[in-house]
């Protein structure tokens, strides 16, 4: 009887510990993804017919999805820079933008 509850107890230490520790790589994952968009924003990049662009947030749209919104500065003589500001998706063709209204 004693053995059967040592057994028992064995048993029920090892799955709280494996969800405990599921949990806790699932919190690193998370953190290192969290990490990585981090040093991504205020990353400078290339759009294709538009020129050099900064990115300014990484968006998780409701599908999934990974958005950015970017922004390029224009310059005029002796005034300070206008921003026009682009939201960059993924698609089956490549990377498409739309340009942001304010």
């Amino acid at each position: 009887m004693f053995n059967l509850l040592i057994f028992g107890l064995i048993a029920i230490t090892l799955v709280l510990l494996s969800i405990f520790m599921d949990g806790l790589m699932r919190l690193y994952k998370e953190e290192k993804e969290a990490e990585k968009n981090r040093v991504r924003d205020g990353m400078e990049g290339y759009l294709h017919g538009i020129g050099p662009v900064k990115i300014f947030k990484t968006i998780h749209d409701a599908d999934g999805n990974i958005r950015y919104l970017v922004y390029l500065p224009q310059y005029e003589w002796f005034k300070a820079p206008t921003y026009k500001w682009y939201e960059v998706y993924a698609t089956h063709n490549g990377f498409q933008h739309i340009e942001v209204e304010r």
